[in-house]
């Protein structure tokens, strides 16, 4: 049998962090950051998201150790089957892989309102469609073309975030309240903060491109401290210059924030940042799901069909497929303005992630004691258990959150056991036959 054609190792340091922290930094972060501060009732709801960061620092952490033990493009895949077992493992890594999905569906409704509110004339949806036909093109160019624009966009978006926000502060002189006494709603605000981080970790499965496996964890932590200063800093900002509940009603609060500080310009600064989100967001998950599914394929947990590189070894049928299901959720989302429930449901996958890792880091102690680890978790298993209990915690939040939607039903409930069970039907039914042809002799 033919052996299928491997990645190339050419990433280094700025591209993992611009990845990292590109992935997290999604337009609907913003209202994320605004339901914070409303939780806390003033200008301290920094103090929840960085307290929301340095929770996903374990996360990372526990992310760093799994990619140094096992660096592979299947990441999760990998690290779930040898630390827990192959059933769970391959049923889990397609609920991830929903994950992705649901936030580039959910965040191309937030650019498109955004969009609207500055050129009404031309419908949000066009606007959709071109930024994510963009992210697919840069992707087919190459993973070095990709990592550049995703270089260039999110160190673009943090500078220009981190600077109106502080030019915002300095412009604007309003009194403080309680920058440092946050509220009763402390504790709820950091839950919903840790989703500000949501997707730092999906730059693992560039664990075979990347010129040094020990870069991986110190990007992710980078990018998180990246994360922390951005939206730490808008949110003073925002909480500066107008009330919460000022904010609170609008799907697009940064753009009242840009206009109360500097008018016009404002604005129109604070809707190009919100419309390079969507480059940072939409290319960096064509990114890193489109290696997912090649290391899918590649296992032949997915037909090899999928594993296809092109002639800059891209797995360029993976691109065609993320792009298409994306347009398709895009256009879903837009139509009934229903993005709250794949928000929550991608928050609460996200969670449980986060409790899966810090399992398999467990099992992996266990079962490969001796194997070789660029990068530790230190004092034994007491941090993945913290992470287990923390995020365990969040995940149950974030499933049972009001979805926006009409009536008592729990949607978001619904949808996640929808494609838990579409999953499981997939590897118990379909996997099997994918195999044996696997062990089937050449015609």
């Amino acid at each position: 049998m033919a052996s299928l054609p491997e990645l190339r190792r050419v990433l280094r340091l700025p591209t993992i962090v611009s990845t990292s922290a590109g992935l997290a930094f999604a337009a609907v972060n913003f209202l994320a950051v605004i339901q914070v501060a409303d939780l806390v009732a003033g200008d301290s709801a920094w103090l929840a998201i960085v307290t929301a960061g340095v929770l996903c620092l374990l996360a990372a952490g526990v992310f760093g150790e799994l990619n140094a033990v096992l660096p592979s493009a299947a990441g999760i895949r990998l690290w779930t089957r040898q630390g827990i077992s192959d059933g769970f493992s391959l049923v889990f890594t397609l609920l991830y892989l929903t994950t992705i999905l649901a936030v580039i569906a959910a965040d191309s409704f937030i650019l498109a309102q955004a969009v609207q509110a500055g050129i009404p004339a031309i419908p949000g949806i066009i606007w959709i469609v071109l930024f994510l036909s963009l992210a697919l093109w840069a992707n087919l160019r190459g993973v070095k073309i990709a990592g550049r624009v995703q270089d260039a966009t999110t160190f673009v978006l943090l500078g220009s975030l981190t600077l109106i926000a502080v030019a915002a502060i300095v412009h604007v002189h309003h009194p403080w309240h309680t920058p440092f006494a946050p509220g009763g709603g402390y504790l709820q605000a950091v839950a919903l903060g840790v989703f500000v981080f949501v997707g730092f970790e999906w730059v693992t499965p560039l664990a075979e491109e990347v010129t040094d496996s020990r870069l991986m964890p110190r990007g992710m932590f980078m990018g998180i401290g990246l994360i922390a200063i951005a939206f730490g800093l808008f949110s003073l900002a925002a909480t500066h210059l107008l009330p919460p509940n000022a904010l609170t009603s609008s799907l697009v609060p940064q753009l009242l924030v840009g206009r109360a500080a500097f008018g016009e310009f404002g604005f129109w600064w604070m809707l190009a940042i919100t419309v390079i989100t969507a480059g940072t967001t939409f290319n960096g998950s064509f990114v890193s799901a489109s290696r997912l599914l090649y290391a899918l394929a590649r296992e032949r947990s997915l037909p090899t069909w999928f594993a296809a590189l092109n002639d800059r070894f891209v797995p360029m049928r993976a691109l065609y497929v993320l792009f298409g299901a994306s347009v398709v959720l895009a256009v879903l989302v837009f139509a009934t303005g229903d993005y709250r429930v794949l928000i929550n449901a991608g928050a609460a996958l996200e969670a449980v992630m986060y409790v899966v890792a810090a399992w398999a880091v467990i099992g992996l102690r266990r079962r490969q004691p001796a194997a070789e680890r660029s990068f530790k978790l230190p004092f034994g298993i007491v941090l993945p258990i913290v992470t287990i209990v923390v995020f365990l915690v969040l995940a149950v939040g974030a499933a049972t959150s009001p979805s926006g939607t009409a009536g008592p039903v729990p949607w978001v409930l619904v949808l996640l056991l929808v494609i838990a069970l579409l999953s499981f039907l997939y590897v118990r039914l379909y996997v099997p036959r994918l195999r044996v042809r696997r062990q089937r002799p050449p015609a």
